[in-house]
């Protein structure tokens, strides 16, 4: 078998502010630590299931977050950013047999955790695909349906692993946190690498008995709107072909192909 996982940061267990999840902070070593020791744990995972061949995107802020010597040698990581559409879920392609989203976070305008955004900490007020607030979670899902691999497991606060069982309502999950304002309430570091493991496993296992429980079909057709913080960025992306301007800040654009909204959010937003 062949497992992709994407890791991001925010949904690590313990962080709570931005000065842990920035390189170059006092307080972002220990953050930084958790975040390789829930990745370990989760490749170790997968290949006590049966993976051959795991490929880790490193897909928190610069990219380059994960102590790769500290993961297991026969995995290969994908470190800083390439500039494809698909961002976190880089090197994802038909050819894996599942995919699992670690360390992920509440969507922005979300209360479920104080890091909480959608690809950039300050840019939007609020995203929306086809009228439910999209988090980088719900994004990378239909990134990963679009190759049609399923995610079959999602790692990070109580409000992401609602948001992940909505979208997919057979998704695994670990939410070793749950926001509360600008604070959270989180599990001690090493019980969640306990739970996390756990609840890959049980993936794995369940993937194994029936893989098409845990298939995520696209809509057919799709409508994202975004509103900017900026009136600035959203008079921008309003020259993108396709894109209609509502207000001051907030665009919309319909289409029927996932990777020409992708392309459009690239380069417009």
């Amino acid at each position: 078998m062949k497992i992709y996982i994407s890791a991001d940061m925010e949904g690590v267990a313990g962080i709570v502010s931005w000065p842990e999840v920035e390189l170059g902070n006092n307080s972002y070593k220990e953050a930084q630590q958790q975040m390789t020791k829930e990745v370990a744990a989760i490749c170790e995972a997968v290949q006590a299931s049966g993976a051959a061949e795991v490929l880790v995107k490193d897909a928190h802020d610069t990219g380059r977050n994960l102590i790769i010597s500290e993961l297991p040698h026969d995995v290969d990581i994908h470190r800083a950013w390439s500039k494809h559409p698909y961002v976190m879920m880089m090197g994802l392609d038909k050819s894996f047999d599942a995919c699992i989203l670690t360390g992920y976070h509440d969507a922005v305008y979300g209360n479920g955790n104080p890091l909480a955004h959608t690809m950039h900490e300050t840019k939007y007020q609020w995203l929306k695909m086809n009228g439910v607030l999209m988090s980088e979670m719900m994004l990378n899902a239909y990134i990963a349906a679009y190759e049609g691999v399923p995610v079959i497991a999602v790692t990070g606060d109580a409000a992401v692993c609602d948001r992940a069982r909505q979208l997919m309502p057979n998704v695994k999950t670990a939410a070793v946190k749950e926001g509360e304002g600008g604070g959270c309430t989180t599990m001690h570091p090493d019980r969640a690498i306990e739970v996390i493991q756990s609840e890959v496993k049980e993936a794995m296992r369940q993937l194994k008995e029936n893989p098409s429980q845990f298939k995520l079909t696209l809509p057919e057709r799709f409508v994202l709107e975004v509103c900017f913080t900026s009136h600035v960025d959203s008079y921008r992306a309003g020259f993108y072909k396709g894109v209609q301007t509502i207000d001051a800040h907030t665009i919309k654009f319909e289409t029927d192909d996932f990777f020409d909204l992708l392309r459009m959010f690239f380069f417009a937003c």
